[in-house]
């Protein structure tokens, strides 16, 4: 049966794929536009077809079946709610994706405490609890992004969300059980599978500014024990439209064109999407998943002065393929194996030069469970290996900013593209023991690297549930996070890895089945920590202490009404970054060039120190459901080290906006309206060189049609 009370989805992506690099995708834009007219005409042909498509409603309804809309994996690699995990966890279901208008991974990680999602040029960069770049994003539990730039995270339109069953998220380091760079926190993206999804959903959308557009299409099925789901959605529509007023600059890599042919005007022009998800399994005891994607984002820097502007264009093709299985060794144990493939082609396309690299992962690992005592112990064990191969990884040596102005005649900054093989071996374990009311977790984990230096990182934590209502966690663990290609290429000898030291305490209570409510406080110890920084590189070695309180609450006013709210606030000691820069160089007496270094200090980044956000939900009708939600981000500094200045944007109220309305023209046909900033707030945001305007009012209207 269709079930009524589910929100419609969030339409997203229509794009095309540009094939002219290595392992990027092709696409016919003829074959693309056939696909958007034939999904934007199917709900329609559907409609007046629903005697025939509907004759077996019962079987071939959307169904949406068992979902436990807490329950989660990553906090002990097995289902749990997340109010019993040994971690600070949360999870956005399907529901609230489609309720708030959720159109991209940023915006839903932008509701939870601890995130600020800041938006620069190329894409946005999400910070937890003050540290950017140190949450590791999974995809079905396969990383994604890349290890070359932590700040390549796909939280746009790269990832569409009509196809996510749920979004889990763990706040505190992940090491124990994923491995390094699951550093400040764990995101992993959900999909939907055949047992989710018995039936089929598609949906078209339409937008602006930018003449936005999309569409989607899901299909799921299960029967005899086999499930399959397949998703394919794409998306286009122009993101930036601020002007660029240089066109050329490179002759070739070593020298510069002339000033005066440098000169010009364009504009970034369209965004394109393309995304694809497949997955067959079989029961709990095989599955076979994919996933492909390419994405072409271009955008306009500006330097510090805001007197150059430049086009540069970021296309990120994307694939990997993942084989899971598991056996029961008995009723109290079973083993788990898994092995995926994946690669990232990265492109980055520099007002006429294309910068671009590649990277192939091969991993493989094998877990068993044990449960001890009649089930009140529970031992997580395994090992791992992974094999990662990276070419042309890009060291810049310069700051392009002042090589383009008409002073300089010809140089141009010095690019190095390092190649590098790197292999990992780990052993990791997790006991979790219950006594009565109280859960205890220990966990520990060896990693081997042939690179860098070996890591122990480990786990500690108590979970006390006094009434039903009542919960208390106490929490302790560490993490490492993997170092910047330049620290590879620059750094002699063993590197010091960049650690972290987290203790955490939450509260949650849950009362009266309408009112729940936590609040968390945290701290944590960053050593050895290096920053890359595109004015002068790679930061010394530093020591950061950063602290804080989070708080969220959902309460079910009335059968129609709900309210929640999430507030972050946090604070940071430590020294200042400090950066040996290259500020000139020199010929001496004996012909040698002698470069000069002085040290620029600045202080953290730790993004917007307050957040908060309030989100109200009413039902006025059981076919109408309509949603706001009042954001606040405190203010954010944009730092110009070697000014030795420090600006700040203002902190900023926006509004979004949402309406679903079911049933529209047709029973099984649904209408959603999304606005983000209602009022079209204009205000300031740091970029990457100098403040750019923030997100403006945007307006998407969708349809979906289930079958």
């Amino acid at each position: 049966m269709f079930n009524e009370s589910l929100p419609v989805c969030i339409l997203h992506r229509i794009g095309f794929g540009v094939g002219k690099k290595r392992f990027r995708f092709r696409c016919c834009p003829k074959a693309v536009k056939r696909l958007f007219l034939i999904a934007l005409l199917l709900p329609f042909v559907s409609a007046c077809g629903s005697g025939i498509a509907h004759a077996t409603d019962s079987e071939t309804m959307l169904m949406f079946v068992g979902e436990d809309l807490d329950v989660l994996t990553i906090a002990t690699r097995r289902e749990e709610s997340a109010a019993s995990v040994p971690a600070v966890a949360q999870v956005i279901t399907r529901d609230q994706i489609q309720q708030q208008g959720l159109r991209t991974v940023g915006e839903a990680l932008g509701l939870i405490p601890g995130f600020y999602i800041a938006h620069k040029e190329g894409g946005a960069r999400a910070y937890l609890r003050g540290i950017p770049g140190s949450v590791l994003f999974l995809y079905d539990t396969v990383p994604m992004g890349s290890e070359i730039s932590k700040s390549l995270q796909f939280l746009d339109h790269e990832l569409s969300l009509t196809g996510i069953k749920r979004i889990e998220i763990v706040r505190g380091p992940g090491s124990v059980l994923w491995g390094p760079d699951a550093f400040a926190g764990v995101v992993n993206i959900v999909p939907l599978t055949g047992s989710d999804l018995q039936g089929g959903e598609t949906g078209t959308l339409i937008g602006g500014p930018g003449q936005r557009a999309g569409v989607y299409l899901h299909a799921g099925r299960q029967s005899g024990g086999w499930s399959t789901f397949f998703s394919a959605s794409a998306r286009r529509g122009a993101e930036d439209d601020t002007a660029a007023n240089i066109v050329r600059f490179w002759n070739d890599d070593q020298t510069a064109v002339p000033p005066g042919q440098r000169a010009g005007w364009t504009e970034p022009g369209n965004a394109h999407y393309l995304e694809g998800y497949g997955r067959v399994a079989f029961r709990d005891v095989f599955s076979l998943s994919g996933r492909v994607s390419d994405c072409t984002r271009p955008y306009t820097m500006t330097d510090g002065n805001g007197g150059s502007a430049w086009l540069e264009t970021r296309s990120v093709p994307s694939a990997y393929i993942k084989l899971e299985g598991k056996y029961d060794l008995r009723y109290d144990a079973a083993v788990r194996i898994r092995g995926d493939y994946r690669w990232i082609n990265p492109v980055y396309d520099i007002i006429n030069r294309p910068v671009e690299q590649e990277e192939r992962t091969a991993y493989a690992e094998l877990v068993v469970d044990k449960t001890f005592l009649s089930g009140k112990g529970l031992l997580t064990g395994g090992c791992s290996y992974r094999d990662n191969r990276v070419d042309n990884a890009p060291v810049w040596d310069g700051y392009l900013p002042d090589f383009l102005g008409t002073d300089n005649e010809n140089l141009v900054p010095l690019l190095e593209q390092v190649d590098y093989d790197t292999r990992l071996a780990s052993v990791f374990g997790q006991y979790s023991h219950k006594l009565g009311p109280l859960d205890l977790t220990v966990g520990l984990r060896y990693d081997d690297h042939d690179v860098y230096d070996s890591a122990i990182s480990y786990n500690a934590a108590a979970v006390w549930r006094p009434t039903h209502d009542w919960a208390f966690k106490l929490l302790h663990g560490t993490a490492y996070r993997t170092p910047y290609a330049s620290q590879l290429r620059e750094e002699t000898g063993s590197i010091d890895l960049e650690k972290i030291e987290n203790t955490s305490i939450q509260c949650t209570w849950a009362g009266f089945d309408v009112l729940d409510a936590s609040l968390t406080g945290f701290h944590n110890t960053i050593d050895s920590h290096v920053n890359a920084d595109p004015y002068a590189g790679l930061s010394n070695a530093n020591t950061q202490k950063i602290y804080g309180i989070e708080a969220d609450m959902h309460w079910q006013i009335h059968r129609n009404w709900e309210l929640g709210a999430a507030v972050t606030l946090l604070n940071n000691s430590g020294p200042n970054e400090v950066y040996r820069y290259n500020d000139y160089a020199y010929i001496d007496e004996h012909g040698n060039l002698t470069k000069h270094f002085i040290d620029l200090n600045y202080p953290y980044d730790t993004g917007a120190r307050q957040l908060f956000n309030i989100q109200a939900t009413w039902r006025p009708l059981e076919y109408l459901t309509t949603a706001a939600t009042l954001h606040h981000i405190g203010s954010r500094d944009l730092i110009y080290p070697r000014g030795e200045r420090v600006d700040r944007a203002d902190d900023v109220w926006l509004l979004d906006w949402s309406l679903i309305l079911k049933k529209w023209l047709h029973p099984h046909m649904d209408l959603n309206v999304t606005i983000k900033n209602l009022f079209d707030t204009r205000f300031q945001t740091p970029g990457t060189y100098s403040f750019i305007p923030g997100d403006p009012f945007t307006m998407e209207a969708g349809v979906t049609f289930t079958w």
